[in-house]
C-alpha cells in the first residue's frame, strides 16, 4: 500500500466547536481563470467532480443553484445554493449535508494557482464514516488531468487504496474485507 504520509493524501479534517473542516490544498500548473471555469461550468464540472454522470446546471449567483441530476438506474439529484461567489476568486455553496458548506478559493501562483477547498461539516465523525474525504480526494486527483483536456474516469478500483491510506490517518473509516 501507498504511504499514508505520503503528500498524496494530503486531505485533513480538523474537528471544531460546531462540527469539523475538511482541507485540500492543491497548487495547479494552470491560471485561475481556468481552473474557475472547471469548477462553474457544467460541461467542464462534469469532467472530474462527480462518480456519476450527471447533468448539471450552475446559476452563478448568490441564491443561485448547482444542480446534479443523474443519468442511468439511480436517481440522484443533489441540489446546492450558492453562498457566496467572488469571481474567479471564491465560490462557497451548501452541501446535501443540511448545514454544511463547501468553499473554494483561488489564488493565482508564479507557475498557475493554489486550489484551496475546505468542507465545513456539522459533524466530523458522520463525514468521516462517508468517507467525504476520500471522495474530494478522488475527485481531485481528476481535476488536474482535465484541466489539461485529457479527464479520467472515476476510479473505484483505486478507491479502497486511498480510503485504506485516510483510514491510517483517522480521516476515513477501515475497509472491508470483500
Amino acid at each position: 500500500m501507498n504511504d499514508p504520509t505520503d503528500l498524496a493524501y494530503d486531505g485533513i479534517v480538523e474537528r471544531t466547536a460546531d462540527g469539523g473542516v475538511i482541507r485540500f490544498e492543491r497548487r495547479l500548473s494552470h491560471p485561475v481563470r481556468d481552473v474557475w471555469d472547471a469548477i462553474t461550468d457544467p460541461d467542464r464540472l462534469a469532467d472530474w467532480w462527480l462518480p456519476f454522470d450527471a447533468d448539471i446546471t450552475v446559476d452563478l449567483r448568490e441564491g443561485g443553484e448547482l444542480r446534479f441530476v443523474g443519468r442511468g438506474e439511480e436517481e440522484v439529484e443533489i441540489v446546492c445554493t450558492i453562498l457566496r461567489v467572488e469571481a474567479p476568486m471564491l465560490l462557497e455553496h451548501t452541501h446535501i449535508d443540511p448545514g454544511s458548506r463547501v468553499r473554494w478559493e483561488l489564488e493565482a501562483t508564479d507557475t498557475g494557482c493554489t486550489l484551496r477547498l475546505r468542507h465545513f461539516v456539522t459533524d466530523a465523525d458522520a463525514a468521516i464514516e462517508r468517507c467525504y474525504v476520500v471522495g474530494l480526494h478522488t475527485s481531485l486527483a481528476r481535476l488536474e488531468p482535465a484541466l489539461a483536456g485529457a479527464p479520467v474516469p472515476w476510479d473505484w478500483d483505486e478507491f479502497p487504496t486511498t480510503q485504506a491510506a485516510y483510514a491510517e490517518l483517522g480521516f476515513a473509516p477501515e475497509v472491508e474485507a470483500s
